[in-house]
């Protein structure tokens, strides 16, 4: 722990231990906070050749704590446009002593050239806003709004940027609904991005899938690998097996 932590938490924030790694994140009492989806993506990508990542759209800077914890061989660079999300990440950052190997920036990921070179990543992730501009509710808390709805990043613009990013051979993992799937998988072959790996994610066995966990990679021939289905949850209120893993065993998907 940081001995200067004190200073590192605001009014109106909490410090929430994130199980794994023994790291802990700030996050806003209001408004929005990380959940078990960021614990799913992080887990997913294999990292045994990976030196570089990115995550777009990092928002507090959950992933980019919970991949370290995973490895701490890699160099990871998350991007978020809102300026408050930043600061908070960078602090989650420097309380947890992990500035040599993250680095949160602000940007906006349709001006990607300006922050980083073309095919310099191994590896992009990001669970991104799940709905459109027209879709369900959107939050009156401006940070919520953003990091739920597509208010300043779109689907066709994430994936543009991860594609901009990754080298030949480089993946991308993203989480996002299930019903987003044909979208996805359009938007990753029209910007040569290959799917190579899928996985719904169901709450409970007997539900159908909500969520899906893809990764395409930059080249251009090869097969889809669909894994087994992940369920979260083994009865109301209790992890299956394999989240546990992941929180206590260091599980990976």
């Amino acid at each position: 722990m940081n001995p200067q932590s004190s200073n590192l938490l605001y009014e109106g924030e909490t410090l929430d231990d994130l199980i794994i790694g023994g790291y802990k994140l700030i996050q806003p009492r209001q408004g929005y906070r990380f959940s078990i989806d960021a614990v799913l993506l992080s887990h997913f990508p294999d990292l045994k050749k990976v030196r570089q990542v990115v995550d777009l759209g990092c928002g507090n800077g959950v992933i980019p704590l919970l991949l370290s914890a995973r490895s701490d061989t890699i160099e990871i660079t998350g991007i978020e446009i809102q300026e408050t999300m930043v600061k908070r990440a960078q602090r989650s950052v420097e309380y947890n002593l992990l500035q040599e190997q993250v680095e949160i920036i602000q940007g906006d990921l349709q001006e990607i050239e300006k922050y980083l070179p073309v095919a310099s990543t191994d590896l992009v992730l990001s669970n991104p806003p799940f709905w459109g501009k027209g879709e369900g509710h959107i939050s009156k808390n401006p940070e919520e709004a953003c990091a739920r709805h597509e208010i300043a990043m779109d689907l066709k613009g994430l994936i543009r940027a991860a594609a901009y990013l990754l080298r030949p051979g480089g993946s991308f993992c993203l989480i996002h609904r299930a019903e987003r799937l044909t979208d996805i998988i359009n938007l990753c072959t029209a910007h040569r991005l290959l799917p190579v790996r899928l996985r719904t994610v169901h709450s409970f066995w007997q539900e159908e899938a909500k969520l899906i966990l893809l990764e395409a990679q930059r080249r251009d021939q090869g097969r889809m690998e669909i894994m087994p289905s992940l369920v979260i949850y083994s009865k109301l209120g209790e992890y299956s097996d394999e989240i546990n893993r992941f929180y206590y065993g260091g599980g990976d998907i």
